[in-house]
């Protein structure tokens, strides 16, 4: 989901919740042309790959498929994975996958997470080591050696929060953050690796989770949590720490009547936006290109990406100048990783 998907009563993305991928399902030239508010379909000489997830306007999860592509948009190829595989996050070293899978379909079941390569092959599903508690597989820290994930017991309220756990085996499980009835999600690992940005909901209410939260950082070994000031701005829990290690990236919630794109630095300060929506057309789940100098996300029709509305892809200088559409067709498109 980041955002990614999280599981139980509803259905989550984080970002997001969350990863990570964009899929290039259908991407052709025939846009080259057509014109809008921001720019026509181009080829940009952008260094690298992307992933992401593509689901038929309008569809459910589990018909999405995940591909990966150059990150100017060419060469996409599916990847063959269990079927309702979702939400992955590319390792920093750009080798390994992140993801889960659903048992008994995505939502209101019990995720299995997994790592893979980038290309699909060695899919390896993580041992779950506790009996009672969810695991959603969110973000890599930096040397590729451990997880961090969104935990809750449906059973036990008071074991929500971040673990951590081993990436060879589920492993040496670690609690970061405790919470009660609410979800704390994470977003990303700082470049070092010594802290988590994360999201915490405000309400468990069914549909609200992703809207009234707020960005926190915790030390990745656990400690007191610090709240990242955002001027009344709600974010979206797929927010992005950048490659220097400086800011934050991330949008505004769901469903909200505008969405633009905004950084902050890591102490709060120096609330920027990067990208200006307006109506029909809505910035969601930005990634960093690898060096830093770019941001990847998807422009969709609907702020409520629930409906899996169509969507383009678009690509912008870290400053936010030049916007420039780079993929674009008639499906919802989301989630994306960039690696080099």
């Amino acid at each position: 989901m980041q955002a990614i998907f999280s599981l139980g009563s509803r259905v989550r993305l984080a970002w997001a919740v969350t990863v990570l991928f964009v899929v290039l399902s259908g991407c052709d030239d025939n846009s080259a042309g057509k014109t809008d508010a921001v720019s026509t379909v181009a080829r940009l000489k952008l260094v690298g790959q992307v992933g992401y997830l593509d689901i038929p306007a309008g569809g459910y999860p589990e018909s999405g498929v995940l591909f990966v592509a150059h990150a100017d948009g060419t060469g996409a190829e599916p990847l063959v994975l269990p079927q309702g595989t979702c939400c992955p996050r590319v390792s920093r070293d750009g080798t390994k996958m992140l993801g889960f899978t659903a048992a008994g379909g995505i939502e209101g079941a019990t995720g299995r997470p997994a790592t893979m390569n980038v290309d699909g092959s060695d899919y390896h599903e993580i041992p779950i080591q506790d009996a009672t508690l969810n695991y959603i597989p969110q973000a890599w820290s930096p040397d590729g050696t451990r997880i961090a994930f969104e935990g809750w017991d449906d059973s036990h309220n008071s074991r929500n929060g971040i673990y951590t756990a081993r990436t060879s085996d589920g492993g040496d499980i670690k609690r970061v953050t405790s919470v009660y009835g609410i979800h704390d999600i994470p977003a990303d690992y700082s470049p070092d690796g010594k802290y988590i940005l994360f999201y915490r909901e405000v309400t468990p209410l069914e549909g609200e989770w992703d809207r009234n939260g707020s960005l926190w950082i915790v030390p990745a070994v656990g400690g007191k949590a610090r709240k990242i000031e955002t001027q009344g701005i709600r974010p979206h829990p797929s927010a992005r720490w950048s490659p220097d290690g400086t800011t934050i990236l991330f949008s505004n919630a769901r469903a909200s009547s505008f969405s633009n794109l905004w950084t902050v630095n890591v102490d709060g300060s120096h609330l920027k936006k990067l990208f200006e929506g307006t109506e029909g057309r809505y910035p969601y789940f930005p990634e960093w290109s690898p060096d830093g100098s770019k941001i990847m996300f998807s422009l969709m029709t609907l702020g409520d990406y629930y409906t899996h509305p169509t969507s383009s892809v678009y690509v912008i200088n870290a400053d936010g100048s030049n916007p420039t559409k780079v993929i674009g067709d008639q499906h919802y498109k989301a989630l994306f990783g960039w690696w080099q």
